[in-house]
């Protein structure tokens, strides 16, 4: 036990450094895609947010919540919306590691840091945060509370909460607890069949239910096998999501060799079950991966992809191999997973770039537009591929809010439209009642905005061009005069 409290240790110092990382880079994390169109939504509508029957998210968002309800300064909200998330992965390493007990479960949270390097910036990732439910309810599964039956009893709603927690934050969590469910099911070479089974088995079964009832999303119904599904599986090699894989293969060259090291180890026990389901399962999901998400995905998306690989191999290994080595090579694994984790962190300040250019770009689009009086801004697609690396689908709300940080009377929006949209429609862009938001979420009326917060002007949108001598706001049917 010793050794893991070393584990414990560093995994205090790594949460203490994502967390100055985390108010650092605050508006970075927050001020992208779904957590910036989550934030934007609780402000305006004074409540949570829930997308696709994902629950659980409405733990990280009482912070924010509790600011927007104290009308505390946008900046604090932001950096209390970018904290929340790490606070409850903290809570559940604090919960594991010293109410629990159990130090394994809490060590394989902090082995899921080392990759993390692109998913730091997209905080609402519902993936990064099962890294810490997971183990969490596997902490819970395998407790020994004694025989004082209040403490059993807080075992069992705890088991029960945690499991429904880890479900309901995303689809991928199926994966996860049936791993949890098979790992504690076989013992050496035999099955154990308890209650702790039994009811991790019913629970996940009820959760199924409720989510059958409750309706699939058209987001989670896109990631479901079809036949293109089929033709990556023949081409598995070269598909673009394998391609990711191979050329982050250092990333995920410690799990593996883990994972390898375990499955040795379950050889040379002759534990020919658990050896049997750990690799299968682990090459099962890895196929799975690979052919659902076959188009590939940026760094966010493809990372968080494989991420759920450092809990099916790191647990295997923490849990059953790690006590059985000598101790060198336990100190030899520990030295490994503190330099890669070291890495990871170097990632997160590269990775930083890409996305403080971006703000940078936005808040001197917003300077310009507020010296031109001019507070509602379209550009079209192909200028903001120039200007916008990074997915740009919440754009309008991600502009609008790292304008309003300055102040509610500093809102300055900007749409993304295609390049061949109808500049004619006056009767829509010259409203100036009107809002433009997300592309499938577009009319807003601008009365409906939290006036503590977003204050536009009253006036219609103008195009923002970028041509040799810089910026040019102009009416949108002198666009085509301007180019020429």
């Amino acid at each position: 036990m010793r050794f893991f409290k070393t584990y414990t240790l560093t995994g205090h110092i790594a949460f203490g450094v994502l967390f100055l990382l985390a108010l650092w880079f605050a508006e970075e994390r927050v001020l992208l895609t779904d957590s910036a169109y989550q934030l934007f939504d609780d402000i305006n509508s004074g409540g949570m947010l829930v997308n696709d029957n994902r629950f659980s998210m409405v733990l990280s968002q009482l912070l924010p919540w509790l600011m927007i309800k104290l009308h505390l300064p946008l900046k604090l909200v932001i950096i209390g919306y970018s904290l929340s998330f790490l606070l409850i992965c903290y809570a559940c390493y604090l919960l594991t590691a010293y109410l629990l007990k159990d130090r394994k479960a809490a060590v394989l949270m902090v082995f899921a840091f080392i990759g993390i390097c692109s998913t730091f910036f997209h905080c609402i990732s519902e993936t990064f945060q099962l890294m810490f439910y997971a183990p969490m309810v596997y902490a819970l599964a395998v407790y020994n509370p004694g025989t004082e039956r209040r403490r059993k009893t807080l075992r069992w709603v705890g088991l029960v909460l945690a499991e429904v927690l880890a479900f309901f934050i995303h689809p991928v969590s199926v994966f996860f607890l049936l791993f949890i469910i098979g790992f504690r099911l076989i013992d050496g070479n035999r099955l154990r069949v308890d209650s702790t089974t039994v009811v991790l088995s019913v629970v996940l079964v009820l959760c199924v239910g409720v989510k059958m009832l409750a309706g699939q999303s058209g987001h989670d119904q896109s990631f479901m096998p079809n036949g293109d599904t089929a033709k990556a599986l023949l081409s598995f090699f070269s598909v673009p999501s394998f391609d990711y894989f191979r050329q982050k293969i250092f990333v995920y060259l410690i799990p593996i060799m883990l994972w390898l090291l375990t499955l040795v180890g379950y050889a040379r026990q002759r534990q020919w079950l658990k050896l049997s389901f750990v690799s299968l399962y682990v090459i099962a999901f890895f196929v799975l991966s690979v052919v659902i998400y076959w188009k590939g995905d940026g760094p966010i998306g493809m990372e968080r992809t494989y991420l759920p690989l450092f809990f099916f191999m790191g647990l295997p290994f923490f849990y059953d191999e790690l006590p059985r080595l000598k101790q060198w090579m336990q100190w030899t694994v520990y030295g490994c997973c503190l330099l890669m984790t070291v890495v990871s962190f170097r990632g997160i300040m590269k990775e930083m770039t890409n996305y403080a250019n971006r703000l940078q770009e936005v808040h001197q689009i917003a300077e310009y537009g507020r010296q031109q009086g001019q507070h509602k801004l379209i550009v079209t697609q192909s200028t903001a591929e120039r200007l916008f690396p990074i997915n740009m689908w919440g754009l309008a709300l991600e502009s609008m809010m790292y304008s309003a940080r300055d102040g509610a009377d500093q809102t300055v929006t900007i749409y993304i439209e295609d390049d061949d949209f109808d500049r004619s429609n006056a009767d829509f862009y010259d409203n100036p009642e009107v809002y433009m938001s997300v592309n499938w979420w577009k009319r807003w009326e601008v009365k409906d905005l939290n006036p503590c917060y977003f204050q536009l002007p009253a006036q219609g949108y103008k195009e923002l061009l970028k041509t040799e001598k810089g910026y040019e706001i102009v009416p949108l049917r002198m666009v085509s005069d301007v180019l020429d």
